[in-house]
């Protein structure tokens, strides 16, 4: 085999690993949200002031993180009683990522602009389990409900 027969292989490898693991499909989806939140944020600016282009494209970001993850990640259909229910995710992850902030900055004395860093990473699988959580068993939902979608 050549070494361009291996690297397909390796990539076509680690595409069906990536696939087959959900909290991957969650980084990655994580990811595409992240840019497309930017490039709202970045056209809304232009047009409305700072604060009021974050406040949009924050709730925007997590509607739209809702439709991926349901859709993406977990594989299940839209409900709306889960898309409303999902801003609970950003407010335990908002609260987790202040203490932890705190606790970093405050207590441990790293640096305002490093400590950040740690905290995506820290709140990133608390994330995970909360969205999981929320979308696949959601708050008083029957069984009935939590049946795989069938896409």
């Amino acid at each position: 085999m050549g070494w361009g027969v291996r690297q397909l292989q390796f990539v076509t490898f680690c595409a069906s690993w990536l696939r087959e693991r959900e909290f991957f499909r969650f980084l990655i989806v994580g990811t595409v949200n992240t840019v497309i939140t930017y490039v709202i944020y970045v056209a809304l600016v232009l047009f409305l002031t700072y604060p009021i282009a974050y406040t949009v494209t924050y709730a925007l970001g997590i509607f739209i993180s809702y439709y991926l993850n349901a859709r993406i990640v977990f594989k299940k259909k839209l409900r709306l009683v889960v898309a409303l229910q999902y801003p609970v995710v950003y407010l335990v992850q908002y609260l987790v990522g202040l203490a932890l902030l705190y606790v970093l900055v405050e207590l441990a004395h790293l640096s305002k602009f490093i400590a950040p860093i740690f905290t995506v990473f820290a709140t990133a699988p608390i994330t995970y389990l909360t969205s999981r959580y929320v979308i696949v068993l959601g708050f008083g939902q029957t069984k009935e409900t939590t049946k795989p979608s069938r896409t």
